[in-house]
């Protein structure tokens, strides 16, 4: 769960904004020292450490951006927010997004697309910002809140990190963009709106495989483990974490074979999507996961048990060979184990609470099978 800064302190970060910023201007800050440039640099590490330690949301993040560019909007020298503009910050920032990034995503295909995005990011900005945005408007507009314009998606990214989130595509897509327009001359003004959507259709393509090869189970469809890793990482204290196997399950692939197997999969996966206040997730083999954060546990546990009487009442057509080798049509049913576990205040390790309902799983199993365990 995010957090919103309290008004009063966002009046106090304004006031310290506003008075560091003014000796700074006084400086003129187009002949500044190296000194000086370091400022902003140790400024941003704050924010984004703030907003990891913190779990700030996306809005009181962005608006820490905001106050840290504020010192540095010189309208003598036209430094522009964070200095995102200048090709030696660049670097500065491909290597904190490299710094700070909390797990590194899949190898191959997703990784060059990520480090795609890197640069394209700031190619983006600095190509919108120079070739084509500034000819356009007044020279009173350069020096406004109209460069918030550029921290904008960028603020957004390193938010994303700072939360653990690597299912965001957007970025990805976008950093591609601008990879592919960066050198292509712009005949008009609008050309790169245009370039900019043929080449979002192109890395649309390129990438949605390697994304849902990292992130999305290929057989169910379900979020994959992966996933379920990034989406608890903020999660708030009212959270139940259930873990599910089918039983039984490698019997019944033996008996009526794979096809069939993955059938039942699907179909279990069809049913936890409809359980009402969770997300679904599969963990692996025949095991899932839900994740609840709203509910509280007499919620979860009446959800838990209609999914349970769902899978138990619910039969398949399947196909098993008889003794003269010959395939029959039988109807068959699976039943679910349940192990489910609440957190335990916001400072209980979410790891702590999945190797909880793990445990109240294998409990589950070891008195018979075919129940909801509590642990």
């Amino acid at each position: 769960m995010t957090r919103e800064l309290s008004p009063i302190l966002w009046c106090a970060l304004v006031v310290v904004a506003v008075v560091l910023g003014l000796p700074l201007w006084q400086a003129h800050l187009n002949h500044y020292a190296l000194s000086l440039e370091l400022i902003p640099v140790g400024l941003l590490l704050l924010a984004i450490g703030l907003a990891w330690r913190f779990r700030l949301s996306y809005h009181s993040y962005l608006g820490l951006l905001l106050l840290v560019a504020y010192p540095f909007q010189s309208p003598l020298s036209g430094l522009t927010p964070l200095l995102i503009l200048s090709t030696n910050d660049i670097y500065l920032l491909l290597a904190l997004n490299l710094l700070l990034l909390p797990k590194a995503p899949a190898t191959g295909a997703y990784l060059a697309g990520w480090l795609g995005w890197l640069v394209g990011q700031c190619l983006l900005l600095q190509h919108l910002s120079w070739d084509w945005l500034y000819p356009m408007v007044s020279p009173r507009l350069l020096n406004t809140p109209m460069h918030y314009l550029f921290v904008v998606p960028a603020a957004r990214f390193f938010w994303a990190l700072s939360q653990g989130k690597q299912e965001d595509l957007i970025p990805l897509l976008l950093g591609a963009m601008a990879w592919l327009v960066s050198g292509w001359p712009m005949p008009w003004p609008g050309g790169v709106l245009l370039y900019s959507g043929i080449a979002g259709i192109l890395m649309l393509v390129v990438f949605d495989g390697a994304y849902r090869l990292a992130f999305r189970d290929g057989l169910t469809g379900l979020p994959a483990r992966r996933t379920l890793d990034g989406d608890l990482s903020d999660t708030g204290a009212l959270v139940h974490i259930a873990m599910l196997d089918v039983d039984h399950f490698k019997a019944f692939n033996d008996t009526h074979g794979h096809t069939w197997g993955d059938l039942a999969l699907r179909e279990l996966a069809t049913k936890l999507r409809r359980v009402k206040g969770a997300r679904a997730y599969r963990y692996g083999g025949e095991e899932f996961t839900l994740v609840f954060r709203k509910a509280n546990r007499t919620e979860v546990v009446a959800a838990l048990e209609a999914l349970r009487v769902a899978v138990e009442e619910g039969t398949m057509v399947v196909t098993q060979s008889g003794k003269d080798g010959n395939t029959l049509p039988v109807r068959a049913s699976l039943t679910i184990s349940v192990g489910v576990a609440q957190r335990h205040g916001q400072h209980e390790q979410i790891g702590t609470v999945l190797k909880r309902a793990d445990m109240a799983l294998y409990r589950a199993k070891e008195e018979g099978r075919n129940r909801i365990v509590l642990g």
